[in-house]
């Protein structure tokens, strides 16, 4: 018996998550190798790296918008339940339906507004201060990511509205509840 042929959304998905892990390892990995520039070059050579504060803002965007998508995709998020349901309850799907598609409704506004912030940066040629690279491609990057966190948000909201797997939670230490 042959496994069953991947669907395109899933090779789509894959690749997605491929492309964002690298792009979060190299720039995690520029960070690191800049720091240790700029630190040697600070101490030891009293020549510091020109520019070390822009190119870190630049390559922490690059870290933290891959990484919201990543960790969205894996449900890594922190989650607070300010309400506790039981974990097989009906209302404990609503309740991460509803937390779901808060999540998603937001990153869609910030992508909109972050969307509009970076027509208006590219419009004005809105440039870092010492090295002068332009910001609207790291702003429209930003608000891309936003975007796709927005449709992964919407993908987890599908699949708890069609019945799949809530997000796991610790276990809890409540007798009356049945553990799973």
């Amino acid at each position: 018996m042959s496994a069953r042929p991947r669907a395109i959304h899933e090779r789509v998905r894959d690749a997605a998550q491929w492309l964002l892990r690298r792009l979060a390892e190299v720039t995690l990995a520029g960070l690191a190798l800049l720091t240790l520039a700029d630190v040697l070059g600070r101490y030891v050579f009293s020549f510091p790296v020109r520019g070390a504060v822009e190119m870190t803002e630049l390559l922490m965007v690059g870290v933290i918008f891959s990484g919201i998508v990543l960790a969205t995709q894996r449900r890594e998020h922190v989650v607070v339940d300010l309400l506790a349901l039981p974990q097989r309850s009906g209302l404990r799907r609503l309740q991460q339906g509803a937390g779901i598609a808060l999540a998603a409704g937001i990153s869609a506004l910030l992508g909109a507004v972050t969307w509009s912030r970076a027509l208006a940066a590219l419009d004005f040629g809105d440039r870092t201060t010492i090295l002068g690279v332009p910001l609207a491609p790291m702003v429209f990057f930003m608000s891309a990511m936003l975007w796709l966190n927005a449709l992964v948000n919407a993908a987890h909201l599908w699949e708890i509205a069609r019945g799949g797997p809530l997000v796991a939670t610790r276990p809890s230490t409540d007798p009356e509840e049945p553990t799973p």
